[in-house]
């Protein structure tokens, strides 16, 4: 690690085996030096009791089990656990809702090369690291909401509008009105059926 580096700790927030281990090969490259973590939920990261030595937090927001997604409550709470902590949200969702919390954005769909090269950016001192909100990604966003992000992922489940309607706390109508406006977006987009798959299969 050369003294323009300043990361020593990373947490991976991911249930992804393959991204856990591209991750952690990346930073192994970058140096010996630097401690993965590996979590499979925001939660177990908060309980860890070392977590205030993490510099930088790697997080996949579809790969939790709920149904529900609220990146930016994760965030939050991730941010009131470490004091300083870097987030970059490494994940397909930034297609689908901007996330503006997060310090970078980085698509999963980025080639191995140049996931290495951007990492070695993040972990950069302050003088030298990019901005906040610098984002890699593939994709114009659709700019859902978490409601409507998260009453896709219900369906791709199989549950009933009834289901969806209370796992989202709301009546019927209200998730009658979510997905007409997810469909009046989505149908601009000619890959739009084709790519809501990867919110539950990211």
């Amino acid at each position: 690690m050369n003294n323009k580096e300043y990361v020593r700790s990373i947490a991976i927030i991911d249930t992804c085996n393959f991204t856990k281990i591209a991750i952690e090969s990346v930073c192994q490259q970058i140096s010996k030096n630097i401690l993965v973590l590996r979590f499979n939920s925001v939660q177990d990261l908060i309980q860890y009791p070392q977590r205030s030595q993490i510099d930088l937090v790697f997080y996949d927001t579809l790969t939790t089990s709920s149904v529900i997604i609220d990146p930016e409550l994760d965030i939050k709470k991730i941010r009131e656990s470490i004091n300083g902590v870097k987030i970059c949200i490494f994940s397909i969702l930034h297609q689908f809702m901007s996330i503006k919390s997060a310090d970078y954005e980085i698509d999963k769909r980025l080639s191995f090369e140049d996931f290495n090269f951007f990492t070695r950016v993040l972990c950069q001192d302050d003088g030298e690291r990019c901005k906040r909100n610098y984002s890699v990604v593939f994709y114009d966003r659709i700019n859902l909401s978490k409601e409507q992000v998260s009453l896709l992922r219900g369906y791709l489940l199989n549950l009933n509008t009834k289901n969806i309607a209370d796992i989202l706390q709301c009546n019927l109508r209200k998730v009658y009105f979510y997905r007409e406006g997810t469909l009046r977006k989505g149908k601009l987009r000619e890959n739009f059926y084709k790519d809501i798959g990867r919110l539950i299969n990211p």
